[in-house]
């Protein structure tokens, strides 16, 4: 059963609940270090599951989704009310071979361009905070909702990433 955009966002801002989502985004890139330290690569490529993402996967598709996430951030705060395009998760990861990527180039990319969002976040007014895009699935999001909502998906991921690697090798 497919979860629909309120569900996901929803599900997403419950685990930030509690945490600071600024605090959240700058420990992700040393807490998923610390997890991939010392694991076989093999380990890391393995699917938990015929249809769900190995750990390989789930770093290169958060290196993109920062990708994706710097520009839409730009892009609303230059234009408020912006549309903002949904995309094919599943669509990307396959056409950009996800499970052939470097897991440590993976979180090498993720951890510069979130250090630049960071960095852009950071550098917000407070009435800045308030700005929006549209986005196509989800509706109107600001620049403080995207923030609580990346926060959100990396809590998301890197419990993904634990439960896999703490499964027993098979």
């Amino acid at each position: 059963m497919t979860e629909t955009a309120q569900q996901y966002t929803q599900r997403i801002l419950k685990n930030l609940e509690g945490k600071n989502p600024l605090k959240t985004q700058a420990a992700t890139a040393k807490t998923l270090g610390k997890l991939l330290k010392g694991v076989p690569g093999s380990r890391l490529r393995k699917r938990p599951a015929p249809e769900k993402w190995s750990v390989v996967e789930i770093l290169a598709h958060l290196a993109d989704a920062e990708i994706v996430v710097a520009w839409r951030l730009r892009a609303i705060l230059a234009a408020p009310g912006t549309p903002i395009q949904a995309y094919d998760q599943d669509a990307l990861a396959a056409a950009r071979k996800y499970a052939k990527h470097d897991p440590h180039k993976s979180l090498e990319h993720f951890r510069v361009v979130r250090e630049a969002n960071l960095a852009f976040y950071k550098s917000l007014s407070p009435e800045q905070w308030k700005r929006h895009g549209v986005h196509a699935e989800r509706g109107e999001e600001s620049l403080e909702h995207i923030l609580h909502m990346m926060a959100g998906h990396d809590i998301n991921h890197t419990k993904q990433i634990e439960q896999i690697l703490k499964r027993k090798k098979k």
